[in-house]
């Protein structure tokens, strides 16, 4: 087999990992919007649309897991469920305040841990951190 051809499969394989790590977290956490029962929110509480559509983030970045010679694929332990927008919002976020940012993986770990949809304390902080980080993002765009 050529190298490309072993390089595309392996590109291939690791995104039905991640797919199927999405998949099941979809079974488990199945996040349901509480405002609207018929539409799913990603774990930083913004809704999951077409224009939106759903990510995995590493809670734990691949370079760092590469540098501690941990496997890179995509885990339920792992990852955060979170759109497109979401996850763009959140990588901002780490240039503009670490602390927020980590605060968010605490709450992405504390879900996994729950090995549920999140409850209403989980959510109550989900809402808390959404407030300031779209404060945050509110200012830093004045500032630009």
């Amino acid at each position: 087999m050529k190298k490309k051809d072993r390089n595309k499969k392996l590109v291939t394989n690791k995104a039905s990992i991640r797919s199927n790590v999405m998949e099941k977290m979809l079974e488990i956490y199945y996040p349901i919007n509480y405002r609207d029962n018929e539409k799913y929110i990603d774990w930083m509480g913004y809704l999951i649309t077409k224009d939106n559509s759903p990510t995995y983030h590493h809670i734990e970045k691949r370079e760092d897991l590469i540098k501690k010679n941990k496997d890179i694929d995509a885990t339920l332990e792992n990852g955060a469920y979170l759109g497109e927008k979401s996850h763009q919002l959140l990588h901002d976020i780490e240039k503009i305040d670490i602390d927020l940012y980590y605060s968010w993986n605490h709450l992405f770990l504390a879900i996994n841990k729950m090995k549920c949809y999140p409850v209403d304390d989980t959510i109550k902080m989900m809402n808390r951190l959404r407030q300031l980080t779209e404060e945050l993002i509110n200012e830093h765009n004045k500032k630009l």
